[in-house]
């Protein structure tokens, strides 16, 4: 029964990263904050597309979006509609609901540190709680998901409970200089193809994957939390992560490992993929870009002994190479694609999937070094 639900949504990722030039982490945060029904933050400089993200993914799953940019002068009435005046000449004081995030399905809020504080207020109870209180009523919000984007991260202490409630975090940078003809290229194919855009899937899709997720990570909490815990202990003692957000971890990994191929509920999450899916997404959980630095180097530590080995020989072949020892350079090189093909003919198709970004990272650096090598033969 979820193979068809799985397959639509998966679908929209494969899409959406084919979409957008190198925003895969970008793109996976938004899918896994869709199906875990999470609030999603966004930190980068204007212009790194994240209003765009929020768009295509409402295109492709058919979802009502609503947007706002926030000021400290944008007040109630933008964010949850205006009063009705026919009402209020009854002596009634209601409000026109329709077309305002009470309505919506996915909901994006620009600059949302820069609200006032009102709006800040009403903002906490509809991203914990999915609600507003309204006056005197406590009205059910709509939104499936928040998704907030800003370009800082706030140090105001009063706006410290409002950033805890996106748990999964992307920081954002335009692209390098280098990349610049690539991006302008598919800059203008997403352009074209954001206006004819169909929908790939629907919010029932996302709401039936989110289901089945929460079901299966319940019913086998105790040993999931048995694999996972040891790993997220040890990595909070080097950033922290809050009560709430370490209990939401596991639907967090089962997501990520549904976005990858692996079927919920009909394929047992065995410990290494629980493993590999907990590295991965502990990346979504430091609180600053300086944080990051602090994640690459447990992720790491944490990567398969083949890929670490690997690691080890092409930066000891670049070494050699910087130093002129080039029989020796070569001979690690030669290591490095020799291992290079086991890991790819041993390991199974989901580790080789899970694990393809550093796999393609990898083989660029050691077809670079086996470049450079050629090119200084003696």
């Amino acid at each position: 029964m979820g193979e068809d639900y799985f397959g639509r949504i998966r679908s929209v990722y494969t899409r959406l990263n084919s979409l957008f030039f190198k925003y895969e982490n970008e793109v996976l945060g938004a899918l896994m904050a869709t199906l875990s029904r999470e609030n999603y933050l966004l930190v980068g400089p204007p212009g790194t597309a994240k209003t765009t993200l929020v768009y295509a993914l409402s295109k492709l799953l058919n979802a009502k979006w609503f947007y706002r940019q926030l000021t400290r002068f944008t007040d109630l009435e933008e964010i949850l509609g205006p009063i009705n005046i026919a009402k209020l000449l009854d002596g009634k004081v209601e409000r026109i609901y329709a077309n305002s995030i009470i309505e919506s399905e996915f909901a994006l809020l620009d600059e949302i540190f820069n609200a006032s504080s009102a709006i800040l207020n009403t903002l906490l109870s509809i991203l914990n709680e999915r609600v507003v209180y309204d006056g005197e009523k406590v009205v059910p919000v709509k939104t499936w998901t928040v998704f907030g984007a800003s370009n800082r991260i706030p140090d105001e202490e009063e706006l410290q409970a409002l950033y805890d409630r996106f748990p999964l975090r992307v920081f954002t940078e335009w692209v390098s200089p280098d990349d610049t003809e690539p991006l302008i290229i598919k800059g203008w194919e997403l352009r074209m193809d954001l206006e004819r855009m169909e929908p790939l899937a629907t919010m029932d899709d996302v709401q039936a994957v989110n289901k089945i997720i929460t079901q299966y990570v319940y019913e086998h909490i105790k040993d999931i939390s048995k694999v996972i815990s040891p790993m997220v202990a040890n990595y909070v003692e080097h950033i922290p992560i809050s009560n709430r957000t370490r209990v939401k971890v596991p639907m967090y990994v089962a997501t990520y490992l549904m976005l990858h191929g692996i079927d919920i509920g009909n394929t047992e999450l065995s410990p290494s993929l629980l493993m590999v899916g907990t590295i991965k997404v502990l990346r979504y959980l430091v609180s600053n870009k300086d944080q990051l630095n602090e994640y690459y180097s447990f992720a790491t530590v944490h990567m398969p002994e083949d890929l670490l080995r690997l690691s080890e020989l092409l930066s000891e072949a670049k070494a050699l190479i910087n130093n002129e020892v080039y029989d020796e350079a070569r001979q690690r090189l030669r290591d490095a694609r020799e291992l290079l093909d086991q890991v790819r003919g041993k390991w199974d198709a989901t580790m080789v999937k899970l694990y393809s970004n550093e796999l393609s990272e990898l083989e660029e650096l050691l077809k670079r070094l086996e470049d450079a090598l050629a090119g200084n033969r003696r």
